[in-house]
């Protein structure tokens, strides 16, 4: 067998390496990095899962509240939710976020006397008011 001759700079190098590796195995993160390279596409499969169940825990956190709705309440919801993402989308296709001014106090007290401005400020502040009446458990 051949004696594998190292220089001094190779020598630095492994030491360092069994440093950092030791360190990967008292932190357990070696057998991570093991298992990764090994059972690499099961990881990703594990990790894509975990994601999916937090999705859907979420999802069903956010529609609890539904399920305690009246059926007139409900008929309503869906009115209402259809009318304003018709009209959200309508908007944002007919605005270039790149294209919008900066506004000041002077140029939005202007605004106010657009009857559009008026609309869609009267449909926010009612909408925070009922938001706030629901808050207040009323």
């Amino acid at each position: 067998m051949s004696e594998v001759k190292l220089t001094q700079e190779e020598v630095v190098a492994l030491k360092e390496l069994a440093e950092v590796a030791l360190a990967l195995k008292k932190g357990g993160t070696l057998g991570l990095l093991k298992a990764a390279t090994q059972n690499g596409d099961k990881l990703l499969e594990t990790v894509a899962e975990e994601r999916a169940l937090r999705l859907l825990g979420i999802a069903n956190a956010a529609l609890e509240p539904v399920r305690e709705l009246e059926v007139s309440e409900v008929r309503e919801l869906r009115w209402n939710t259809e009318e304003l993402v018709g009209a959200l989308l309508k908007a944002l296709a007919e605005t270039n976020p790149k294209e919008v001014p900066k506004v000041g106090m002077t140029a939005a007290l202007g605004y106010l006397r657009d009857e559009d401005v008026q609309k869609g400020l009267g449909f926010l502040l009612t909408l925070a008011k009922n938001l706030g009446k629901a808050l207040n458990g009323k």
